[in-house]
């Protein structure tokens, strides 16, 4: 098979995840006779709103590595193992979301606690000092550091 085009995982998230598993970029041949792009029906756009994804993330979905499924009963649920949208919630190792009507927020409920408790540790927890700072450059760089070095 002639490779013509390749398209590397480059988001902040896929990086994040990739090198948690010891991986770099990842490559996959583009066809020339199909566009990896898959169209997200209007009536499922309201339903993967709700799970989290913006208008851009549609854009994402190429029908391989970011697609969706739709259930009458269960509702959407998206398959983006490598977090290319800006889904939030949990993926399973599988790579699927859990289903719309599920509602999880699992992932969310855990980290609204532990971003509460680092904005207050933040607040309380003054910086260095200016004198803090030069005595520590003094140490790494040596001599006297000031406005007449």
């Amino acid at each position: 098979m002639e490779k013509d085009e390749h398209r590397t995982f480059n988001s902040p998230q896929a990086r994040k995840h990739l090198s948690a598993f010891g991986g770099s970029n990842i490559e996959w041949e583009k066809k020339k006779d199909r566009e990896l792009r898959m169209e997200v029906k209007e009536e499922h756009k309201a339903l993967l709103r709700k799970l989290g994804l913006k208008d851009e993330d549609f854009e994402s979905f190429d029908g391989e590595l970011v697609r969706y499924e739709y259930d009458k009963e269960k509702g959407v649920r998206i398959y983006d193992p490598y977090y290319e949208t800006s889904y939030n919630e949990y993926i399973g190792i599988d790579g699927w979301s859990a289903w719309s009507m599920e509602n999880d927020t699992f992932m969310s409920d855990i980290l609204k606690d532990v971003h509460e408790k680092v904005r207050r540790k933040e607040g309380t927890s003054p910086g260095p000092d200016q004198e803090e700072i030069r005595e520590a450059l003094e140490i790494k760089f040596g001599g006297k550091t000031g406005k007449d070095s």
